[in-house]
């Protein structure tokens, strides 16, 4: 196996080869799990998370649990930072979803910020509103005409969300009728998948609560994996994105049974 040519090449010296291949297999794939290590390098889970320790010393890799990300993803993006990317394909898909939204309904929404886009063209609609996010939360407070259920939890300060075991536990006894929500990645093969596990869990809690599911994400999300699964995309109702997306990869996704939607500007 090739060693990484990415990194910092002193940043490699006095790794054992398993170490330098991590780091290789780290960089090429963004993300690596500890058991999947463990079988193919034939050493217990144990090694493997000091190989961990030692790659991150060298800031080679980020740990997470069960696994390890590329630095760059490891943490993740501070909202407006994310808020501020592709700016003009999330207005287009959050007008888009906005569009699916009914007198009403009972809609959830994540704490993506195409998510949060989504609030302005909701607002004047009579709606229950369940979401762990504070941006969402404050755009639709002062909204007469929509209930706002907040799930509690602790929050989590880059995303500007609620998340933990209690925001878990208190979605489960709702019923939602629409989900919209977004993702770090998008694979064809492996699915929906996330970055941060605690994120994770509450999305998949609302994804089983819910009728309808609409996956709002523009077209860097495409081709990325995570470590933590999300969902397959054969049970995703509607996937909004924008026109940047190749039509082979919409026409694979409408194989799916995932009805593919490319959003469009508001009037």
């Amino acid at each position: 196996m090739e060693e990484n040519t990415n990194n910092n090449n002193g940043s490699l010296v006095n790794l054992n080869e398993r170490q330098k291949n991590i780091a290789s297999l780290v960089d090429q794939s963004g993300t690596v799990r500890v058991s999947d290590l463990s079988r193919e390098f034939k050493v217990s889970e144990e090694t493997i998370r000091r190989d961990f320790e030692r790659l991150e010393k060298r800031k080679l890799i980020k740990k997470i649990h069960g696994g390890a990300v590329r630095v760059e993803k490891g943490i993740e993006v501070p909202f407006p930072k994310r808020q501020s990317k592709h700016i003009l394909e999330k207005e287009m898909i959050a007008n888009t979803a906005a569009s699916y939204v009914e007198d009403g309904d009972i809609i959830a929404i994540d704490a993506s910020s195409t998510s949060v886009l989504m609030t302005k063209y909701i607002k004047g609609k009579s709606l229950t509103v369940i979401t762990n996010s504070i941006g969402v939360t404050l755009e639709l407070a002062h909204e007469q005409d929509i209930r706002l259920i907040l799930i509690g939890g602790y929050l989590s300060e880059s995303s500007m969300s609620l998340v933990g075991n209690f925001a878990e536990r208190v979605v489960q006894d709702y019923h939602v009728d629409k989900f919209f929500f977004s993702c770090l990645g998008v694979d064809l093969t492996r699915g929906v998948s996330e970055i941060h596990e605690d994120q994770a869990l509450v999305k998949k809690q609302i994804l089983s609560i819910s009728d309808q599911l609409f996956l709002l994400v523009d077209h860097s999300k495409f081709g990325e994996k995570s470590l933590f699964r999300l969902c397959d995309l054969s049970i995703i109702d509607y996937l909004i994105t924008d026109n940047k997306v190749s039509i082979n990869t919409i026409n694979e996704l409408n194989k799916k049974g995932t009805r593919t939607i490319v959003g469009e500007k508001s009037n």
